[in-house]
């Protein structure tokens, strides 16, 4: 039976991860094992179903779990813990990035000439086009594009429906929300966020919040 490991525990990507994997194997033993590292009390996420039939989950607390031998581990978020999950479990339990597995939909079309970092994610009916660069635990969430020779770095997040042109550069840690397009040749600072809906048509700098048609920095992105 092929064995996986969520880190972290949000049921909103692990919904997302446990539903890829049944389609990469649909007809295989699937199992996973999810293990959380804050108190169910204190995750706003249980509330959301994740089972999928065909994988079979185990649940864990992190102090009640011992690492083991599996397929590749995940990090069980898609949103901005990505990157405190990434480092709790390597200082907890010495688990480096190149033990991330990538995770790719089969209805993703993916560039062969692209390159893929530790821990990504391409969902469903996205598109990654050719000479692209995806960074360590970069996440294309459903029907997203990224157009040639874009460079995403390290923890970008673009949620569904975001149009990324070419030749961009996607810092880390840029969160895209749903539905935003940013034009060709366009470069966006580490750490900042962009509003849904929103048509980035210029350059935005580190550590802000921009948004509108066209985007427009508004105010310094919360923790900068």
């Amino acid at each position: 039976m092929k064995t996986w490991c969520l880190l972290g525990q949000s049921n909103y990507a692990a919904a997302i991860i446990l539903d890829c994997l049944q389609a990469l194997f649909p007809h295989e033993p699937l199992a996973a094992h999810i293990v959380a590292n804050i108190p169910a009390d204190q995750n706003d996420s249980l509330a959301y179903p994740f089972d999928v039939p065909g994988v079979a989950v185990s649940e864990y607390f992190h102090s009640d779990w011992t690492p083991g031998v599996y397929e590749g581990y995940f990090v069980g978020s898609i949103g901005k813990s990505r990157r405190a999950l990434v480092q709790f479990f390597m200082e907890t339990y010495g688990i480096d990035p190149a033990n991330y597995a990538v995770l790719i939909h089969p209805s993703a079309v993916c560039a062969p000439t692209v390159g893929l970092g530790a821990g990504v994610h391409i969902g469903p009916l996205s598109v990654v086009a050719p000479h692209a660069k995806l960074g360590n635990f970069a996440v294309v969430n459903r029907n997203a594009s990224v157009g040639h020779h874009t460079i995403l770095e390290d923890f970008t997040t673009l949620n569904p429906g975001v149009n990324v042109a070419g030749c961009c550069r996607i810092g880390a840690g840029v969160t895209l929300g749903a539905g935003a397009t940013v034009l060709d040749k366009v470069a966006i600072g580490p750490g900042s966020i962009i509003g849904a809906g929103s048509v980035v048509t210029k350059d935005i700098p580190a550590g802000v919040v921009a948004y509108g048609v066209p985007a427009k920095v508004v105010r310094e992105a919360p923790g900068t």
